[in-house]
């Protein structure tokens, strides 16, 4: 029953949040490196590395909601969710590797190659990080029925999350990625990738070790599969999708969220270009700037349970989503008026930075938001259905995420492409692009991004689960397993 889970510890907090340094680490690499690596380092065109991290997203979207499934039919002493946990920690680490050390030889393997090589290694990165992310969002949402604590362990697993972004950003612009006489501009240096790679890959399978055994006490307190465990059939699964799109409540979810999704795809691919040629920032003014977004996100993710009991998380996502449109644009418009620092100053970096936390914290709102209303859509579902479903939610989740993630990333590459952006490492610097063609970059990464969170916004207006409809599902739950 729902109020059977005993309390949490703050170790046990602790112990759950800790993973998801690693889905931090994999996300702020893709986000922030992925294109720049293969596109600006290793000479791949824009459209096929933004084709390849797109095609890798759908192939991982697919795979989340059968991971969940399977995770939600699972039989066996560890239970649930934790064989997965700890089949996931060293494969994903030597995928991550082998996805910025490439063994094909970038000069013999032609655009080709170097696509197959992206595409694969991706894959392989994704579908390992799969098996971890999809069954310990799903263990959150297990470990408490309290709405609010709820909230926190979402909150906590974020927070780790932005250590992740943070650990990225440091060890990169602040050690392997730092400048050189070769390399005034760190991030186009091939060769300080490879051992930055493995660095973060130890410490993505570590952090998942560590959330693995610290909350394995909690398994016999955790639900149990219903019903015969057995062979998962594709069928199955989708008709488990299917269920949970009709879910209302489900369903004006993902649509809003998935359309602000695209906009932060199409934002973070296009980052790194921002900074090192339009704002040409160095190393550090860039490090500056990228840690005030963990930072904003972090207080996000700590005032979140407070303005959820002050506005609910309704109110406060429709707020995160629009905080965020404003908030995004502000920079390059600022620009174009005349009203921000010149471009490569420490000014201009610290102008950035502050508008970036605040646009942190708006995301860290919006997210928390997300993974706590999760929670409460399965309830729902489980009154409805009276099936406890967690892994489909929370796989479905994360596939419409991806999606709308693949949809971002290849709009990027198509608008690199459409501007005519140079390919390769003969750009070293702003002075190599174009004006009109950093013009270009700035308006469409920035305020025509931004204009994507409208209908996604619009969208969230129909979510309707709020703490009185939550505690009366719940009630009822507990009422119907009492008999």
């Amino acid at each position: 029953m729902l109020d059977d889970v005993r309390p949490l510890s703050a170790t046990e907090k602790f112990n759950f949040g800790v993973g998801q340094v690693a889905e931090g680490i994999k996300t702020c690499a893709f986000a922030t490196f992925l294109m720049f690596y293969y596109n600006q380092v290793l000479g791949l065109s824009s459209d096929l590395a933004g084709a390849a991290i797109a095609l890798a997203l759908v192939f991982d979207a697919i795979t989340d909601p059968i991971v969940g499934s399977v995770s939600d039919r699972w039989q066996g002493a560890l239970g649930r969710r934790h064989p997965f946990l700890y089949a996931s920690a060293v494969p994903l680490g030597l995928a991550f590797i082998l996805l910025f050390v490439p063994l094909v030889s970038i000069e013999s393997a032609g655009q080709g190659g170097l696509f197959a090589w992206m595409l694969g290694a991706t894959i392989l990165t994704r579908a390992a990080m799969t098996l971890y992310h999809v069954p310990h969002m799903a263990l959150g949402a297990e470990l408490s029925a309290d709405y609010d604590e709820r909230t926190v362990l979402v909150a906590i697993r974020n927070f780790f999350g932005a250590v992740g972004f943070v650990l990225v950003f440091v060890l990169g612009f602040g050690v392997f990625l730092a400048p050189s006489v070769e390399f005034p501009n760190g991030q186009l240096n091939a060769a300080a990738y490879p051992p930055y790679a493995v660095t973060l890959a130890v410490i993505m399978t570590l952090s998942i070790l560590l959330t693995a055994f610290g909350t394995r006490g909690r398994i016999p307190d955790l639900p149990k599969a219903q019903g015969s465990a057995g062979r998962v059939k594709v069928k199955d699964v989708l008709n488990e999708a299917y269920e949970a799109m009709r879910n209302p409540s489900f369903r004006w979810m993902m649509f809003g969220f998935i359309m602000i999704i695209v906009g932060f795809g199409i934002a973070g691919a296009t980052g790194l270009y921002m900074f090192t040629f339009f704002w040409e920032f160095n190393g550090p003014q860039i490090l500056l700037v990228l840690m005030m977004g963990p930072v904003g996100s972090m207080v996000g993710y700590a005032f979140a349970r407070r303005l959820f009991v002050w506005l609910d998380k309704r109110a406060a996502m429709i707020a995160g989503g629009l905080a965020w449109m404003v908030i995004h644009a502000l920079p390059v418009t600022f620009f174009l008026v005349g009203l921000a620092p010149p471009a490569g100053t420490w000014a201009a970096a610290w102008f950035l930075g502050v508008i970036v936390i605040f646009g942190g914290a708006a995301v860290g709102v919006l997210v928390v938001g997300i993974g706590s209303a999760m929670a409460d859509i399965a309830d729902e579902n489980e009154l409805l259905t009276g099936r406890r479903q967690e892994g489909v939610f929370f796989g479905a989740s994360a596939f419409a995420n991806k999606c709308s993630a693949a949809l971002g990333s290849l709009l990027a590459g198509m608008i690199l492409q459409w501007i005519g952006w140079p390919v390769g490492r003969a750009v070293r610097e702003a002075a190599d692009i174009p004006q009109d063609i950093l013009m270009s970059l700035a308006i469409w990464s920035g305020p025509v991004t931004s204009l994507l969170a409208i209908p996604g916004v619009l969208c969230l207006l129909g979510y309707r689960l709020n703490r009185s409809n939550v505690t009366k599902i719940q009630a009822q739950l507990n009422a119907t397993n009492a008999n």
